[in-house]
């Protein structure tokens, strides 16, 4: 049994982020655990010969109780009392990314309780993005667009395909069996994308030089093939394109 870490903050991303992560731990057999980082200032570095307690005396009871509410009001009592929960006293990155080492997977929301309206991304979840060693998920309380919107006919829930950009580094073969496995839990069709695009022989792309696009894009179809023939796409429900 693996464990997935959640960052709750009382916020819709927020108690979306717990609803997925309880539903993603079911598919694993895995383990939640809800993790609630507050205070703006790390311990120890108030200023002014100042300092904190490192446990943070009797508000981490007050802490604690906000965390249980936020995780009612997310799954309700009764997955409630399945989820372990963490209080911690530092930033919420910090903690958040110390806390998931090792971990299966870190769930964060899109974005917190603070921000601006027209970010897609927090800080929280951006500094977790950056620096997280474990697959990351940052979940969005809205629904996706429409695709219809974009002349696109195809299904775009997460239950039903999952989209891979691969490259043929290391990194994206790791995303690549992710992926796979992802898909073998939620019987899902597999889109594995690689991006390609014409060389410049000089800085602007209007100089009209020209370049043989078939000799790239046959290339290109290569690093894609050698990516998805690497991985065991046996016991697939769903295609792999």
């Amino acid at each position: 049994m693996g464990t997935i870490v959640v960052g709750v903050d009382g916020s819709a991303n927020g108690a979306a982020a717990m609803r997925w992560a309880v539903a993603e731990a079911a598919l694993r057999q895995d383990r939640v655990v809800a993790l609630f980082a507050w205070g703006y200032i790390p311990p120890g570095h108030a200023g002014h010969d100042r300092t904190f307690d490192a446990e943070y005396g009797p508000a981490d009871a007050a802490a604690d109780a906000e965390l249980v509410a936020a995780i009612d009001a997310a799954v309700g009592p009764d997955s409630a009392g399945a989820i372990e929960r963490r209080v911690i006293g530092d930033l919420a990155p910090k903690a958040l990314l110390a806390a998931s080492t090792g971990a299966e997977l870190l769930v964060v929301g899109a974005r917190g309780v603070g921000g601006f309206r027209g970010l897609l991304l927090g800080s929280v979840s951006q500094a977790c993005l950056h620096h997280t060693s474990v697959p990351l998920a940052i979940i969005r309380s809205a629904p996706p667009p429409d695709p219809t919107a974009v002349g696109e006919q195809r299904p775009t829930s997460g239950a039903q395909r999952i989209v891979v950009g691969v490259d043929g580094s290391d990194s994206a073969r790791r995303a690549m069996r992710w992926a796979v496995e992802e898909a073998r839990q939620r019987r899902a069709a597999v889109d594995v994308v690689h991006a390609w695009h014409a060389p410049y022989a000089v800085p602007s792309p209007f100089a009209g030089m020209p370049i043989d696009t078939e000799v790239v894009e046959k290339y290109a179809r290569s690093v894609l093939d050698r990516v998805v023939d690497g991985e065991d796409l046996r016991r697939r429900p769903a295609p792999v394109e």
